[in-house]
Order: C-alpha cells, then structure tokens, then sequence
C-alpha cells in the first residue's frame, strides 16, 4: 500500500522529498524547514486527508486551489493568507492552471524551539481550526512578502554562521504580525494567558497524538495531573466545548476519513482506532453522526 494512503500525521522529511537546496524550483529545505516559491500542491500526495507534524503558511499569489479542511470545503485565492497546523486534516483536489503561491512549512520540533509565548494566542488558534484562509490587504501581503523574502535570503547565505537564529528570529516577528492580523480580522478575539489555557493547549496536543487510541477522560486527566471533572470545566470554559466534546470530535473526524479513503473495512476501521468490536464502533458512530459507518462509507 503506498505510504500516503491512508490519513495520518506526516513530518516534513516524509511529505518532501528534495534536496536541501534547489535552485532551480526555489525551494529550501532542512528537517525542520521548508521554504517553497511557486508552489503547485502534489496531487498524489493529497489526494487523501493527511495532517502535517508542524505549521504551514501559505501566501496565495495568483489563481486558487481547492480542497478541503477537516473535511469541509475550502478554497484559497489571490490575496489569501491560510495557516494549517496539526490539528487541520487537509486535503487538496483542483487548483487554477495560474495558481502560485508562497509557502513556510515549520516542524513541530521547529516550533518547539520558537521564543514565541503561543499560550497568549489560543483564541487565535481556536478561530484558525475553522478559518484557516482569510483575505489580508495589500500592506499585510507586502509586510508578509517582506518576511518571506528576507528569510528566503538568509537561508541562500550558507556561508553565515548566524544564519539559524537569524531564521528563528525573522520567523518569531512573522508569527507575531500573523496573529496580529487575525486578531484585526476578528476584534472580538482577545489574547489570554494561565494555566487554564496552559491546560488547554496540552490537551489538545495530547487528543491530536492519543485520539486513535484513548477516547477516556481520565487518560487525559491522568496525563495533565489533574482530576477528570476539572479538566472537563477548564477545556469548557477555554473553548466553549467541554473534553469529552473535543474527544468525540477527533475520533469522529478520524473515522469519516478512513471511512471515506482508506479502503479499509469497517471492522478495520473500528480496530484503528481501537473500538473493541464493530457493532460498537458502529453504534458510537452513528450515535454522533446519526448514520451508521457502512451508510457513510457508500454514501
């Protein structure tokens, strides 16, 4: 079976497979980061629902490219900026024969060694789960551009011993001015800090990595120090959904997926993601979907 044709959660090494430096496409390349210039998706690649094990900006430049986040409809045009983290299961199927956009792929471990305090943006990152793309004004796309290409720069300065914090830098600023342009796109949004949002943010690290084994609030709890009913009052009043709703929405999405492109049986599914038999998983789908897995499947 080829090795993307199932959905799952891909690194860079696994989703790139380039040399470090390209000169001729204008893509660059290390384990950690991928700089892409023009950039056409790979229609084999995505033809099925995959997560990426880090962050993607995508500046789109001309034309559009459809696809779907999360299994719902999205189209990225002209003047657009998307941002697809872990927790976005993407997929792409059609772009304009114009299509050209810019594109920063950082690893988990990338983001990781960031200076940047992502706690203060979780009412950023709960708007990006379902609005990854919005439209930016013409000074947003040139300060962007101004980023991008500026980072682009120093990664062509190979001779530069100070070229990695350099890069770390210039990409710390950029995440900045992408949150601040979020935050202008939806006033109401305000940054917060604490341990609650501290809680939250591990958490759903925790659901993207556990979700196809552990559907159990106390896994969660256990991992996270803390007892299964605070856990459930903090991640409901952070998000506005309690735990368990988080837990049913992953495993749900990730079976649809499987359901919908794996090729795999029903009762291969429900092994996936560990249900002890098919009658159950059957009866926990169609409890939160209303239809049963095989109805979904054919449908």
């Amino acid at each position: 079976m080829d090795t993307f044709s199932t959905p799952g959660i891909y690194s860079l090494a696994d989703l790139f497979h380039c040399s470090k430096s390209d000169e001729k496409s204008g893509n660059l390349f290390d384990d950690r980061l991928f700089i892409g210039e023009r950039v056409n998706y790979n229609a084999k690649l995505f033809q099925h629902p995959h997560r990426m094990d880090g962050v993607v900006l995508l500046i789109c430049r001309k034309g559009w490219l459809n696809g779907s986040v999360n299994l719902m409809p999205h189209r990225i045009e002209e003047g657009m900026l998307a941002v697809f983290h872990r927790e976005h299961l993407l997929q792409f199927w059609s772009q304009s024969d114009d299509f050209e956009a810019s594109a920063i792929v950082l690893s988990s471990q990338f983001i990781q060694e960031m200076h940047i305090d992502l706690k203060q943006a979780i009412p950023i990152f709960m708007h990006l789960k379902d609005n990854p793309a919005i439209h930016i004004t013409e000074e947003e796309h040139s300060v962007l551009n101004m980023f991008y290409e500026t980072i682009r720069c120093v990664l062509r300065s190979s001779d530069d011993i100070h070229r990695p914090a350099i890069i770390q830098r210039l990409l710390e600023a950029m995440f900045y001015k992408i949150l601040a342009i979020h935050q202008n796109k939806v006033p109401e949004v305000s940054f917060r800090r604490g341990r609650r949002e501290e809680f939250f943010e591990r958490f759903m690290e925790l659901l993207t990595q556990y979700h196809k084994q552990e559907r159990s609030m106390g896994f969660y709890a256990e991992r996270l120090h803390i007892t299964p009913k605070y856990l459930s009052s903090v991640i409901k009043e952070v998000s506005g959904k309690s735990a368990a709703e988080w837990i049913d929405q992953y495993v749900i999405l990730e079976a649809k997926a499987l359901l919908r492109y794996s090729g795999l049986s029903i009762q291969e599914i429900a092994y996936e993601l560990n249900f002890s038999t098919q009658s159950f998983f059957g009866k926990y789908f169609k409890h939160h979907t209303g239809i049963s897995p095989s109805a979904y499947k054919h449908k």
